[in-house]
């Protein structure tokens, strides 16, 4: 199902890089691409505290930029946070959501996935919504239990195909080094998809799912080939323009 589209590469910076550093490695990329052909859709999600440049620079060079997380309101006296429509005035086009960091270092729910699913619809953002066990639910034969809550309970009513794309991140896998092997992310990325066919029937049996958790170029060609592999979400190893390239390369 899933190759029914191009394939998406995102890098999630996470709460990494200073201004200069940052423009410059963006430079890489936008002199990169403009040297060659790019055979897939690429997201940039960066820290909040670059969005501003970057939506300055980034017009015209082929890339999108993503927001690492929003507020589950639109706006009001919640300091710290940022909402889906600032993340709008910045140009971006995709928001991630459930990231297992958020989920297991902050608590947070599917419930308020879903609403901050629902808000960001609402401005027109597309969701990256992140599903994965940890170990030892994959251990004790929980992962699929907890996957299919999660899709079920995350994806709120105004889900569709169009604006949601599921990222499969086992926990265990991100940021150890460790990845699943090519038979687990197939079975994993297949029982999304019969999740969302058969209980989600709006999706009409279609559904972007892509991978994530220790990513790098060694694996991602393998990973990238898998069938039902719609493309990747890029941690660690989009820090580093070149290694990110290379993974880019794989599928161009």
């Amino acid at each position: 199902m899933s190759k029914k589209f191009a394939p998406i590469i995102i890098a999630n910076w996470k709460m990494n890089g200073l201004l200069l550093d940052s423009m410059q490695k963006f430079k890489q990329i936008r002199n990169n691409i403009q040297e060659g052909l790019v055979g897939c859709e690429i997201v940039i999600c960066p820290p909040f505290t670059l969005l501003r440049d970057m939506a300055e620079k980034i017009p015209g060079t082929g890339v999108k930029l993503g927001g690492q997380n929003c507020h589950h309101e639109g706006n009001g006296a919640f300091t710290g946070e940022i909402s889906a429509n600032m993340l709008k005035d910045m140009i971006c086009e995709y928001v991630i959501l459930g990231h297992s960091e958020r989920r297991t270092n902050l608590n947070e729910g599917s419930e308020l996935v879903n609403k901050k699913a629902t808000i960001s619809h609402n401005e027109g953002l597309s969701t990256i919504i992140c599903v994965g066990e940890t170990m030892y639910e994959r251990n004790n034969e929980l992962a699929k239990v907890v996957i299919r809550e999660q899709v079920l309970h995350s994806l709120p009513q105004s889900s569709n195909i169009n604006n949601t794309i599921i990222a499969y991140e086992p926990v265990w896998a991100i940021g150890t080094g460790e990845t699943p092997t090519l038979e687990q992310i197939e079975e994993m990325h297949d029982y999304i998809e019969d999740v969302v066919a058969s209980e989600l029937p709006k999706f009409g049996g279609n559904v972007r799912v892509i991978y994530g958790g220790s990513i790098n170029s060694k694996n991602s060609a393998a990973i990238l080939n898998i069938k039902n592999v719609a493309g990747l979400l890029v941690g660690r190893a989009s820090l580093d323009v070149d290694e990110f390239w290379r993974i880019i390369e794989t599928v161009s």
